[in-house]
C-alpha cells in the first residue's frame, strides 16, 4: 500500500503525496517528556490521585471491546450534559452565534456526545490499524495540501478543537504526512507524559509549550524539511492574544499560525477530521491561506475566517468547553 524509495520520507499512498523531501529521513525527536525540567513544586496528593484515575480509565477503555468502549463514552456524554450545568451554559454561549437559538439545545447535547467520543477515540488512536483507518475514512481537498507541499516549504496545519484531531494525526502519519505538534504542559505530569507517549506512538513530534520559550526555531526546521506543523488555534491560553471577529463576536485567538507563516513563507492549510455515524470519519482539507504580500493582522483575520469554515463543517463537534467570547452576548 505504501511505495517509498530507499531512505525516502515522501510516501505515496493511494495518490496521497505525503510530506518531506525525497531521500531525507524524518527527524521525529522522540522522548519529549524526558527532556522537560523537573517541576518546581511536587504534585499534591489530589493530583496524584487524579493521574491514577485518568490512567486507569484510559487503559480500561483501550482494552474494552470497541462497542462497549464507545457505549460507555456515549453514556458519559449524556450524563455530563445532564449534570454539568455551568459547563453546559458555556458550551451553549459558545455555540449560539454559530447555530442560532432554534438549533441550540440539540447541538449542545450533541457537543457533549461528540466530546466523549473524542476521548474514547484518542485513548484508542494508537491501536487502530492503518487498514481500519482507511476503511472508515473518506477524504476531500488533498489537492490543496499536496499542492502546497510540492512547493517545498512545508505547511502549517490549522486545527481547531473540532472532531477527532488525534485520529487525524494517526491517518496522516500512516499516509506519509509527518506532523510536529505543540503541546501545552499540563499537570499531573503523568497524564502529560501519557499524552506525549500516545502522540509519539502515532509518529508525531511533540514540541512542549513552555512559558517564555520561543518555539519558532524548531517549528521552522520542520517546515524547512517540508513537513507539517499542527497548531490548535481556536483557544487563547495567554489571555493576551489579539482580538478578532469570530462568528460576528469578539474573541482572542493566538497568533502563532500567522506569525509562523509570515516568518517562513509557509502556507496555512485548515484541516479537520469530522466524526461520522458508525465510528467513521471524514478528513476535510480547505484551501490554503498564503502569507505572501499580507500584513500580520490580515493573516490573523484570515485565520479566523478559516476557523469559521472548519467549525461550520459540524458545529456540534466544536469542543468549546471554555469561554470564547470577550464581548457581551448579542441577539442572534
Amino acid at each position: 500500500m505504501i511505495s517509498e524509495d530507499a531512505g525516502s520520507t515522501a510516501h505515496t499512498v493511494r495518490g496521497y503525496r505525503g510530506s518531506g523531501h525525497r531521500g531525507e529521513p524524518v527527524d521525529r525527536r522522540p522522548g519529549a517528556a524526558d527532556r522537560l525540567p523537573t517541576p518546581r513544586r511536587p504534585e499534591s496528593g489530589r493530583e496524584r490521585a487524579l493521574a491514577g484515575a485518568w490512567l486507569f480509565g484510559w487503559e480500561a477503555l483501550r482494552r474494552l471491546p470497541e462497542p462497549w468502549a464507545f457505549g460507555i463514552g456515549e453514556a458519559a456524554g449524556r450524563l455530563a450534559h445532564r449534570v454539568a450545568g455551568a459547563r453546559r451554559a458555556v458550551v451553549a454561549a459558545n455555540l449560539r452565534p454559530v447555530v442560532g437559538d432554534q438549533a441550540l439545545p440539540a447541538r449542545v447535547r450533541a457537543a457533549f456526545s461528540s466530546y466523549a467520543r473524542y476521548w474514547i477515540e484518542a485513548f484508542r488512536a494508537a491501536d487502530i490499524s492503518p487498514a481500519q483507518m482507511d476503511a472508515r475514512t473518506t477524504t476531500d481537498g488533498f489537492a490543496h495540501l499536496d499542492g502546497v507541499l510540492e512547493e517545498g516549504n512545508g505547511a502549517i496545519v490549522l486545527l481547531a478543537h473540532h472532531g477527532s484531531w488525534d485520529l487525524a494525526a494517526r491517518w496522516a502519519e500512516t499516509h506519509g504526512y509527518h506532523l510536529a505538534v505543540v503541546a501545552e504542559i499540563i499537570r499531573p505530569r503523568r497524564v502529560f507524559r501519557r499524552f506525549v507517549e500516545l502522540r509519539e506512538a502515532l509518529g508525531l513530534e511533540v514540541v512542549p509549550l513552555r512559558r517564555g520559550e520561543d518555539l519558532t526555531r524548531r517549528l521552522g526546521e520542520v517546515l524547512s524539511a517540508n513537513h507539517l506543523v499542527g497548531l490548535l488555534t481556536d483557544r487563547d491560553l495567554s489571555g493576551h492574544a489579539p482580538l478578532v471577529t469570530l462568528f460576528g463576536r469578539s474573541a482572542r485567538l493566538p497568533t502563532g499560525a500567522a506569525r509562523l507563516a509570515a516568518r517562513h513563507g509557509a502556507p496555512i492549510v485548515p484541516i479537520s477530521l469530522v466524526q461520522r455515524p458508525g465510528r467513521r470519519w471524514h478528513l476535510q482539507v480547505l484551501a490554503p491561506i498564503r502569507p505572501q504580500g499580507r500584513e500580520l493582522r490580515e493573516l490573523h483575520d484570515e485565520v479566523a475566517r478559516a476557523l469559521e469554515r472548519l467549525i461550520r463543517l459540524a458545529p456540534e463537534q466544536w469542543h468549546a468547553f471554555m469561554p470564547i467570547w470577550t464581548d457581551a452576548a448579542k441577539p442572534v
